[in-house]
Order: C-alpha cells, then sequence, then structure tokens
C-alpha cells in the first residue's frame, strides 16, 4: 500500500505540475528564433536567439561571422527583425503580457526603441516603406486574439502606422483568418500578402485590393518573399512526405514575369524565412533539422538562386549564460510519457493488491469509469468551448487506452495466479 501511496502522489504532483504550466515549448529553449534579415548592402544578418527562454535580437557580421547582442529584454521577447531601407536601424516584434505582439523601432544599435503600437493590438508582422517613413503591418486586436473560439468578432487586417507612432490607420475590413507574408514593392505603392486563397495585392493609393500570381502559385504558400526587384518570388510548400508521415516543406523560387518555378532545396524536412541577398544571387533561410518538434532547432543556411547544395552560415551564435535551471528539468521529466508510466504503475500496484482482496477487477473499473466521465465531460464542454472539448476528448481517448492495458494486466495477472 504505501509503494501506491508514493506513486499515486507522485502522479499527483506530476497532473498539478501540467497544469499549472503554460505548456510553453521555448520557456526554458535556448537557440535561433524563427526569422531572420540580411541588410540592404550585404553586410549584415539580424537575427533572433534565445537564451533559456528569453528572447534578444543580434546583428551578426557576414564576412568574419561575428555578432553582436543589440536589445536585452528581461520581461519580454524580442524577434522578427528587419532592417531599414538605409540599413541603418531594425523594426522588429516584442512579445508582452499575454503573449501580445507589439511592433518596435530601433532607429540604430544605441537608441532607445520607439514603441509604435501597444498591448491593444496583436502584430504577426511588418514591412516599411522604401523611405523609412511607413511601417505596414497585419494585426488583430488583441480581446480578439484573446477571446474563446466563437467569441472572437475581428480577426487579421492590414494597418499603417508613421515611425514616430503617429497615422495609424486601418486599411482593410476583411477580418481575414489567414493573412501572412507580408511584402511591399521596391516602387512602395503595392502591399503583398498571402492567405487561403493564395497571394493577395493592395493597391496602397487606391486601397483596392486583388490577386496576385493566382494561376501559377500552388493553393497553399508559406513565407513568401520577393525579390528587392521585385523579379522573383522565394516562398516554401509542401513538397512530400517523409519517411515518418510528416509533411516536408521545401523552398521554391518564381520567376514572377514569366510564372517559371524551381525547387531550390532538397532538405527532407523544413525550410523557412527566406530572404534574398541584395548584391549577390543567394538567398538565407532557416532550416528546421529535428522538424516537427517543439522547440524547434535551426541552422541558418544559404542557397543559390539556380539551386544546387545549401551552404551553412559560419556565424558565432551567443553562448548561453548556463546554470543549473530546475523548470527545465522538471519540463523533461513531466511529460505524457511520465503520466502514462505512472498512471500504469499505480492502477497496476492497486490490481495486484486487489488480488489478494479478491477484487482483482476493480482498479481496472476505476479507471473505467474515470474514462466514462472524460468522455461525459468533453461532450458537455463542446457545447461551451469545443477546443475544450476537443482537449478534454484527449484526455479520454488517453484513458480508455490505459483502461484497456490496465483490464488485460487484471486478466492475465487473474490467470497466471490461479495457474500457480
Amino acid at each position: 500500500m504505501a509503494l501506491i501511496g508514493v506513486v499515486a502522489v507522485l502522479f499527483a504532483a506530476s497532473v498539478a505540475y501540467s497544469m499549472m504550466s503554460d505548456n510553453d515549448a521555448y520557456r526554458h529553449h535556448t537557440g535561433l528564433g524563427e526569422a531572420i534579415d540580411i541588410s540592404p548592402d550585404d553586410e549584415q544578418l539580424a537575427f533572433s536567439y534565445f537564451d533559456q527562454g528569453r528572447e534578444s535580437l543580434h546583428v551578426g557580421n557576414l564576412e568574419d561571422g561575428s555578432t553582436e547582442q543589440i536589445t536585452s529584454p528581461e520581461t519580454e521577447n524580442h524577434s522578427h527583425p528587419k532592417f531599414t531601407p538605409d540599413g541603418e536601424g531594425v523594426f522588429y516584434i516584442a512579445t508582452v503580457e499575454d503573449r501580445i505582439q507589439t511592433l518596435r523601432y530601433l532607429p540604430e544599435p544605441d537608441a532607445s526603441p520607439v514603441q509604435l503600437t501597444g498591448s491593444d493590438m496583436h502584430v504577426f508582422e511588418a514591412v516599411m516603406s522604401p523611405d523609412g517613413e511607413t511601417l505596414y503591418y497585419i494585426g488583430m486586436p488583441a480581446e480578439d486574439l484573446l477571446a474563446r473560439e466563437g467569441e472572437k468578432e475581428n480577426f487579421r487586417d492590414l494597418h499603417r502606422i508613421d515611425i514616430d507612432g503617429e497615422g495609424h490607420e486601418k486599411l482593410t475590413d476583411r477580418d481575414a483568418f489567414d493573412m501572412s507574408g507580408l511584402n511591399i514593392s521596391d516602387d512602395g505603392e503595392t502591399l503583398y500578402y498571402a492567405s487561403d486563397s493564395g497571394m493577395n495585392s493592395y493597391d496602397i493609393e487606391s486601397g483596392t485590393e486583388g490577386g496576385y500570381l493566382v494561376s501559377e502559385l500552388p493553393s497553399y504558400i508559406a513565407h513568401p518573399m520577393l525579390s528587392p526587384d521585385g523579379s522573383s518570388l522565394a516562398y516554401t510548400t509542401q513538397a512530400g512526405e517523409s519517411d515518418r508521415g510528416t509533411f516536408i516543406y521545401e523552398l521554391f523560387l518564381m520567376d514572377t514575369g514569366s510564372g517559371e518555378t524551381d525547387q531550390l532545396t532538397d532538405y527532407d524536412a523544413s525550410v523557412r524565412s527566406p530572404v534574398f541577398f541584395h548584391e549577390d544571387d543567394r538567398i538565407a533561410l532557416l532550416a528546421q533539422e529535428n522538424w516537427a518538434s517543439e522547440p524547434a532547432s535551426y541552422e541558418m543556411m544559404t542557397v543559390a538562386r539556380s539551386g544546387g547544395d545549401m551552404v551553412q552560415m559560419n556565424m558565432s551564435l551567443p553562448e548561453a549564460e548556463g546554470g543549473f535551471q530546475l523548470g527545465a528539468v522538471l519540463d523533461r521529466l513531466v511529460n505524457t510519457a511520465t503520466l502514462t508510466i505512472l498512471y500504469l504503475l499505480m492502477f497496476g500496484l492497486a490490481i495486484i493488491y486487489g488480488h489478494m482482496q479478491g477484487r482483482t477487477y476493480l482498479p481496472a473499473i476505476a479507471s473505467a469509469v474515470l474514462t466514462a466521465f472524460a468522455i461525459i465531460g468533453s461532450i458537455i464542454a463542446s457545447f461551451n468551448d469545443p477546443w475544450m472539448g476537443i482537449g478534454v476528448m484527449m484526455i479520454a481517448i488517453w484513458l480508455l487506452g490505459c483502461t484497456i492495458v490496465l483490464l488485460a494486466f487484471a486478466f492475465i495477472y487473474k490467470r497466471v495466479s490461479s495457474i500457480n
């Protein structure tokens, strides 16, 4: 009985820790962020880097591989850096409380950042006009982002704001569920973005919208990036399945004039964040070597516009501060496999003890009752919140699998015991 009690305490503690944690795979992560950018003179690379869960911005020298940290957030994360057209500053995403993403502008490395949007607006991504005076971004009200499914009223739209934080204007009223991959033409007159209907264009002066290269592009593309002169469009899309059954995403390059498209990479996993060099016929990108696991582990690579092998970029990445992190250790220990082992061990020991009392199947029946309650709970929850209903149903399926194992163990244990 004492052993059952110890296992029960461990199981209860593991469940409590899982419920109290925010399930953020990156909260103890050290490694590259998910976006990079190349300066207009092809001399610098901007990227974000996690150090034990805190993400900051860095700039690297493409000639000698040296890097410099340019932001040092203490209570927020900085990501998705992009150089300004003159190459002197960067604008980026600052993730604040409730994981709301705000837009910041850093005129130069030693300057104070300008906060362009507040915590009432969630910004997905942004581009700057060629004259460096205006930022355009995809955003949605934070209250709608945080609202439960079925209660959201507003979704994604295009917005503009001046670099001094003034002149905010909502440009569209699409309330799009899917809007990403924002680009701007080299003359600053047209915005481009991807949606569930393909690539779209938005004329800034007239406010008219339309399709862009709709017939030439696949039905789904991600991370579209126009070349500096607009003659090419790089994007990622599904290119088959791996041996593990996960979708593979490779980089493709389209000639926007002829529509001719070539596959540039053969990474057999996933690549993202393509960005063109300005003077060199190369594209920089991030390749996720552990696709589709989280947290993602990226490599910085380049590939020629004509295709061929990817080449790793030799950058001196920041050194982690190190030190023991109890939370990181607990995150590795407390997972679905651990909970499954503890649950089966707890009820398995109870079956052995119950057999001595003539109640071999009682613990397995108790597990079956818990499964039934979970199924009923998922049905009830789905009427109020469909996503909660799905979550509870996943727990019910897990309990059902454990219950089947326990019933089989009880049957085998009773039969073996009767023979002996």
